[in-house]
């Protein structure tokens, strides 16, 4: 994947104009995604050029916002990306940050940005930029601002150093670092089974077959919030071209909910618990390794795995709840007016006297137009109840895929993966019922003997050689196929003729 900054702040400018803010938002929000996870799963071949990339995207999210004068989504962003597990360490992004709080005549939060990226805080966390040049450039900066804010341009560089040091209690050194911050604890080689680092490593890192562990950004409570806050975003917000691609869909009819759902109210009933007959022997035994995968420290990933995709098919039962009780409230008012419409009638019709027939046609009038009216009333919450269900499909679409999911890819409104898609929810589905019911460790017991079956089949598997194809004579013309052409006979003897001679 190529990861051009630049290339992604011009889509987002032409998008602004043409489909507004939220939209160009949408663009700088996957980028980002996709981009971090690039790095953090180490399908990022130049780490460190990729790291400048995606504090290019921040600062030009942010700038995004700080345009169209939203400037409280523009300071979201700004914590966003110096808390970024990639773009937190890069000066820029610190910088930039600081003069934002500055122009937002803030300094007094400036300044403690300032100091935690150059220094650290009180929490014993150290300096957030490590880089030389970086940090020279940020001490200039706070320097100049302190200078302007306290009305003193003759206070020196050493001078705020010491001042940071008094205040922290953090010895700073001439070249800007505080020795208080924690030094890096170096593990000790342990030699382990290669094959067993396969198993348990990220899909995307595998394919480079490299021995060496990679060196991947270091995971923090920060960086996970970040990471959140982007996919909810992300998967809150439908596109402006997925709902386009709906509208494609339907035509000229009324939208329906996509069908079928991803999740099932009731946990479904598999023939094979490996879910093979759904999705297919090399994607159940994608989905069995990641149920039973676990961290370098034992945790398991399989159960957050199976915890991540309950909760959304709670979000499937909260939303078909909400769309239930919409359709009853509905009914109700629609019983409630129709019994009063109907006593409205018959007292017109009581004293209607010798107009009776009139009066009663009138009431029949009025009937129409209020099962007209309720018509539309319904197919009105029909329509918004399909949507609902669509955005709801698409937040479904965007967070399974953050897992890697096999057949979830970003969002789509194609009826053939949708269909994909539900079958692999199915397997997931009957698999955190059944870890519930039976606990973790049988369940994982479970699923181990069904990835040794699965990879028997599928090593075992004869592969269908193609057949040999010939390729076909030359066209001949018609002509050639005729009857070949008639020459006249050779005259018959004649002995008359041949006696006179």
């Amino acid at each position: 994947m190529e990861h051009n900054a630049q290339a992604i702040i011009a889509q987002a400018t032409s998008t602004l104009s043409s489909s507004g803010i939220d939209a160009a938002q949408n663009i700088y929000k996957s980028a980002i995604l996709d981009w971090v996870d690039d790095i953090t799963m180490g399908d990022a071949m130049e780490v460190e050029g990729m790291k400048e990339q995606v504090a290019d995207l921040w600062l030009g999210y942010a700038l995004l916002n700080r345009g169209a004068n939203l400037f409280k989504s523009a300071t979201e962003v700004y914590g966003q990306a110096i808390h970024c597990p990639v773009a937190g360490s890069i000066g820029k992004v610190w910088l930039e940050y600081a003069k934002f709080l500055e122009e937002r005549s803030r300094p007094r939060t400036a300044q403690n940005l300032y100091i935690k990226a150059l220094v650290g805080d009180n929490d014993g966390d150290g300096p957030a930029v490590s880089n030389e040049e970086d940090r020279t450039l940020l001490w200039n900066e706070f320097l100049r601002m302190i200078q302007t804010t306290k009305k003193n341009p003759d206070l020196t560089l050493e001078e705020l150093k010491s001042t940071v040091e008094a205040e922290l209690g953090k010895k700073v050194t001439a070249d800007g670092e505080s020795t208080a911050a924690p030094a890096t604890v170096t593990s000790a080689a342990v030699e382990t089974n290669p094959t067993e680092i396969e198993e348990t490593r990220p899909a995307k890192r595998s394919r480079w077959n490299k021995k060496e562990p990679e060196e991947t950004v270091p995971i923090t409570p920060g960086s996970i919030d970040t990471v959140a806050n982007v996919l909810f975003t992300a998967s809150k917000n439908m596109p402006p071209d997925i709902e386009t691609l709906w509208h494609a869909r339907d035509g000229g009819s009324h939208p329906t909910p996509p069908e079928p759902p991803l999740f099932s109210a009731a946990p479904p009933k598999l023939g094979d618990p490996s879910g093979k007959d759904l999705v297919g022997n090399e994607a159940a035994l994608q989905i069995l390794k990641m149920m039973v995968a676990k961290t370098a420290d034992g945790k398991s990933l399989g159960s957050a795995l199976l915890d991540f995709s309950e909760a959304c098919w709670m979000m499937t039962a909260l939303k078909e709840e909400e769309v239930t009780k919409s359709h009853m409230i509905l009914e109700e008012k629609l019983v409630a007016d129709l019994e009063a419409l109907e006593a409205n009638l018959e007292a017109r019709a009581s004293v209607a006297g010798a107009a009776l027939s009139a009066v009663q046609q009138a009431n029949e009038h009025e009937r129409n137009q209020f099962r007209t009216q309720a018509a539309a009333q319904r197919e009105q919450l029909n329509s918004s109840s399909a949507w609902e269900m669509r955005k709801l499909l698409h937040s479904q679409q965007i967070l399974l895929s953050s897992v890697k999911l096999p057949g979830f890819n970003g969002p789509t409104v194609d009826s053939a993966s949708i269909a994909y898609q539900a079958k692999v929810c199915s397997v997931m589905h009957s698999a955190f019922y059944l870890r519930a019911r039976v606990g973790e460790a049988s369940h994982v017991k479970m699923l181990t003997k069904q990835i040794e079956n699965l990879q028997a089949i599928i090593s075992t598997a004869v592969k269908i050689e193609p057949v040999p194809q010939f390729p076909m004579p030359p066209h001949m013309p018609p002509a050639m196929y005729s009857m070949p052409p008639a020459f006249p006979a050779p005259p018959m003897y004649n002995p008359q003729f041949n006696h006179q001679l």
